[in-house]
């Protein structure tokens, strides 16, 4: 409960009291008269709070609406600029077109090599090579200017 302060009209004592929301706007509106504790008197207020409201708070960080809002897009401002930085420091290796170890002239030249050369598994069997992993890399080498 709100704390009001009072002053007696008749022997100017001041007093603190406690009201609820309820008596305290009937006393507004006249209603109901506050009595000094000293003389018995009329008191008035002195303090008057006004009509109390209430706010909800929002958003994740339980700020105030417009606060909340204003984290919000900061954060989403924040986070861009970071996952930016990241990306800028992240090494980008650059493949070397090759078949076993040996470097090739392109990764066409590379896949040829591949399909010429004989796969042996373990049980000894003469197998074909999987040769369209370096499709993607032709792709890549042909799209460049």
């Amino acid at each position: 409960m709100p704390t009001y302060s009072t002053r007696c009209e008749g022997c100017g004592t001041a007093a603190e009291i406690r009201m609820s929301f309820v008596d305290y706007e009937s006393v507004k509106l006249g209603a109901k008269t506050l009595e000094c504790t000293a003389c018995q008197g009329k008191a008035v207020l002195e303090f008057n709070p006004g009509d109390v409201t209430f706010v909800l708070r929002d958003g994740p960080s339980g700020g105030w609406t417009s606060k909340a809002g204003k984290e919000n897009a900061y954060r989403a401002r924040r986070n861009k600029i970071l996952d930016k930085k990241t990306k800028d420091h992240v090494f980008k290796t650059r493949l070397i077109p090759n078949f076993e170890g040996q470097q090739t002239e392109s990764w066409r030249e590379a896949q040829e090599q591949a399909r010429a050369t004989p796969y042996v598994d373990t049980e000894g069997r003469g197998v074909l090579r999987d040769v369209t992993t370096y499709d993607t890399f032709i792709k890549q080498e042909q799209s460049k200017p």
